[in-house]
């Protein structure tokens, strides 16, 4: 049986790693940079090609799509899928997941809480919202990764600050509700639709954010029962057996803050000592052999 993964250009820890444990399990396992790759359409047949190289000609495809590749990613994979090649994700998942404000919606839609959150594109039509919002508040891009691009205000005059500059992007502007964690979130990763390992993430002395990119240390942790289903049910809610759930403890109870279609997984493999790797390589054989 033969692996395509499609991912970046330049492979990191989870590329290696996951070839590293894919050739163990398949008979061959070929890596094809996104940007590389070409989308033929020609009468009634449709391809996804790198220079000779048919994905088609492949029984197993992972793709690790990043937002940098996001809609391009999303064409391959809706070919992928005509094609009927088994998909840990759905196509619409990357424009979904990477799209901060669109993941709550979705959330949302199927009863899964999430903080309170606006969005808008300028300071005038935020002003009344930032009235109203109890601080300190947070400020983010609607884009982004490894904590880049999340602020945090702690009064109007404050937020209204960040938002003049944010204008400058003439990108959405993202307010979300600050929930008080201590600097710690969990990172749910989901395998097959189930939790496959779990860590806290703790930010560093005098950071509020946790990621593990801006200083953050992972320990392994067990998820009660609720936030269990909580994880399996925000991957379900956006078609994603593969993926990273991020959520934080609130007065109200856990809430879901992000979904990480292309989630990282090099913290938490050193945190919890699991094979995250190789779990996500069965799995996409089991659903190839399906």
């Amino acid at each position: 049986m033969k692996l395509a993964i499609l991912g970046p250009l330049q492979r990191g820890y989870n590329e290696l790693r996951i070839m590293e444990e894919a050739k163990k399990v398949f008979d061959s396992v070929s890596y094809f940079p996104i940007p590389q790759l070409v989308i033929c359409v020609n009468g009634e047949t449709y391809d996804v090609r790198y220079k000779q190289k048919s994905i088609l000609d492949y029984d197993a495809i992972l793709p690790r799509v990043p937002r940098s590749y996001k809609t391009f990613g999303t064409n391959i994979l809706h070919i992928l899928k005509e094609a009927g090649k088994p998909l840990p994700i759905e196509p619409f998942s990357i424009i979904a997941s990477h799209n901060k404000f669109l993941t709550l919606v979705y959330l949302v839609r199927n009863g899964i809480p999430v903080p309170e959150t606006h969005l808008a594109l300028k300071r005038s039509t935020l002003e009344e919202v930032l009235e109203e919002m109890e601080y300190p508040v947070v400020l983010k891009l609607l884009y982004g990764s490894h904590g880049a691009g999340v602020m945090f205000a702690d009064s109007k005059p404050s937020a209204l600050s960040i938002i003049d500059a944010l204008e400058r992007f003439k990108e959405p502007i993202f307010v979300e509700e600050y929930i008080e964690s201590k600097g710690q979130d969990i990172r749910a990763y989901v395998v097959g639709g189930k939790v496959f390992a779990s860590m806290k993430r703790i930010a560093r002395e005098g950071e509020r954010r946790s990621n593990i990119g801006m200083g953050g240390k992972g320990v392994a942790y067990t998820l009660s029962e609720k936030e269990k289903k909580l994880a399996e049910k925000a991957a379900k809610a956006l078609d994603m057996k593969i993926c990273g759930i991020d959520i934080m403890r609130s007065p109200r109870g856990p809430v879901v803050i992000e979904t990480n279609v292309n989630a990282e997984f090099k913290g938490l493999e050193e945190a919890t000592g699991k094979n995250v790797a190789r779990a996500i390589v069965n799995y996409v054989r089991e659903i190839a052999e399906r």
